[in-house]
C-alpha cells in the first residue's frame, strides 16, 4: 500500500513538472522546429513491430546492435525501465550515434495510460544534476517528450512516445558538444520525419 502511495505522489509531481516545463518551453518547441528537411535525412525506415516509420541522419549508418538492454530504475530494480535498441546509426565522421528501440516498464501494475509519465519522472530525477532540459511538442498527430542532458563534451537527446498500442518508442541521439552545429539540423531533420504506423 505504501508501495502504491508512493507512486502516486511521484507521478503527480512528475505531472506538475512537466506541465510546468512543457508551458514554459512552448514556445520553443513547435511543430517549426522539427520539419523534414529531406536533404538532412537518409533513407526511411519502417517497422512494424515498433509502430513506427522514421528517417536517420543522412550518412549515418546502420550498424549490428551490439547495444545491449539498459536498465533504468530508481532503487529498486522492480520499479523501473528497459530500453531495447533495435536500430543504432553511427556518424563515421564525428562518432554521433542514433539508437532506437522499445522502453517496457518492470512493474505489471503500472498501467499502459500512466507508463509514460513514470519514464518521464525517473529521467528528471536521473539527469537533474546533467544540464537537463524537458520539452513536450506534438507533431505529426503524436505527443512526442524530449529529454536534453550533457555529461562533459557529450550531449544525448532522448525522445520519446507512445506508438498506437501505447508501447514506449524512444529514439536517442548522442553527439559530441564541439560538432552540435553540424550534427543539430541532421537531428531536427530525423526528428521531424517521424511518423505512427497504425
Amino acid at each position: 500500500m505504501k508501495l502504491l502511495k508512493l507512486r502516486h505522489m511521484i507521478l503527480l509531481a512528475a505531472l506538475g513538472l512537466f506541465s510546468h516545463c512543457g508551458d514554459k518551453n512552448k514556445s520553443d518547441d513547435n511543430t517549426e522546429l522539427y520539419t523534414t528537411d529531406k536533404s538532412q535525412i537518409g533513407i526511411e525506415i519502417s517497422d512494424e513491430e515498433l509502430g513506427v516509420k522514421f528517417n536517420p541522419p543522412k550518412d549515418w549508418e546502420l550498424t549490428p546492435s551490439s547495444l545491449s538492454k539498459k536498465i533504468e530504475n530508481r532503487n529498486n530494480p522492480g520499479d523501473g525501465f528497459i530500453y531495447e535498441p533495435v536500430y543504432v546509426f553511427f556518424d563515421k565522421v564525428n562518432g554521433s550515434v542514433l539508437s532506437g528501440g522499445k522502453v517496457n516498464s518492470t512493474d505489471s501494475l503500472v498501467s499502459k495510460s500512466s507508463e509514460i509519465n513514470f519514464y518521464k519522472g525517473l529521467l528528471s530525477a536521473k539527469y537533474k544534476n546533467s544540464k537537463m532540459s524537458l520539452h513536450n511538442f506534438v507533431q505529426s498527430g503524436i505527443s512526442f517528450t524530449l529529454v536534453r542532458f550533457s555529461k562533459e563534451n557529450l550531449t544525448a537527446h532522448k525522445l520519446f512516445f507512445q506508438n498506437s498500442k501505447q508501447q514506449i518508442v524512444q529514439l536517442e541521439y548522442s553527439f559530441r558538444k564541439d560538432f552540435a552545429d553540424s550534427v543539430l539540423p541532421a537531428i531536427k531533420a530525423s526528428i521531424g520525419s517521424v511518423r505512427l504506423i497504425n
